[in-house]
């Protein structure tokens, strides 16, 4: 069995190979370094000269062009926006109502995209970890490998077949505050899964409808086909109240989900199942 973890994406990377030895896995790992650095420099919006900030700064002035790949990624971005009926959003700027994805003008026959106003900015930290699972997972298997785990810092993972000693990869949800400690377990099966949420008092995530931050120490974990649609999917839930999140899960057919929620008390942090899918 072949393991590896480096850095990639500004968190660690790592790999289970478990029929794979070390000579051919050392090799797999340089190109897998590789390609997880085009996607960073691809997506990045901190990477100066990378595609995203490039774009950002150019559609702001005009019509900007997007490389193929660019292009592709922001497609899919646009997919999940209407599959989630915009509550995946990857516009950012002025915090305010109508703000979003509906500002961004595409040409499709041109391949360009012009920016609406001036403050909006792309940033793909919603998507874009799953993106680059699912790039190497099919260069994997390209490669010929057959069983695998691909993670990024546990929030993100995808498999590729069957778990060596069994059916399914049994992929747990772990405690934000106990590490060791899983609440949820989902069954992987060439599938992926995510994790979106808040510790206590990190609020990062928008709600693109009102421009505000969602509140409070809960997580959304997703599974369902491919690594891109479950870190879409998960940011989409977590913004959206509990009654809407049927009406999305729809159009994800064969989804699971569950919703964490943790209330610190004296001893420490308690945690629940607020809600599941399944």
């Amino acid at each position: 069995m072949f393991q590896h973890t480096l850095g990639a994406m500004h968190t660690r990377f790592s790999m289970v190979l478990p029929a794979v030895d070390t000579r051919d896995g050392m090799v797999l790992v340089r190109h897998t370094q590789a390609l997880l650095r085009e996607q960073e420099r691809m997506m990045s919006r901190f990477i100066p000269d990378g595609d995203l900030a490039t774009l950002n700064r150019a559609a702001a002035r005009g019509p900007a062009h997007l490389p193929d790949r660019l292009w592709q990624v922001l497609d899919t971005c646009r997919r999940h926006h209407r599959l989630t009926g915009g509550a995946f959003d990857i516009a950012q700027g002025a915090r305010r109502r109508g703000h979003g994805m509906d500002l961004l003008h595409f040409d499709p026959a041109a391949r360009t995209l012009h920016f609406a106003e001036r403050d909006v900015q792309l940033d793909l930290g919603g998507i874009g970890k799953g993106i680059a699972l699912d790039v190497v997972r099919r260069y994997l298997i390209d490669q010929g490998v057959e069983q695998a785990l691909l993670s990024f810092g546990e929030s993100s993972v995808s498999v590729i077949g069957a778990h060596p000693a069994g059916d399914c990869w049994p992929i747990g949800v772990e405690h934000l505050y106990e590490q060791g400690r899983s609440l949820h377990r989902f069954a992987l099966r060439d599938a992926a899964m995510s994790t979106s949420g808040n510790r206590d008092g990190q609020a990062h995530i928008v709600i693109p409808a009102s421009g505000e931050l969602v509140e409070g120490c809960r997580t959304i974990s997703v599974a369902c086909a491919s690594a891109a649609d479950a870190e879409a999917l998960s940011t989409a839930l977590f913004v959206l109240p509990a009654a809407q999140r049927a009406a999305v899960l729809r159009n994800y057919p064969g989804a699971q989900a569950v919703e964490i929620a943790y209330l610190k008390q004296e001893a420490g942090w308690t945690a629940e199942k607020r809600w599941q899918h399944e």
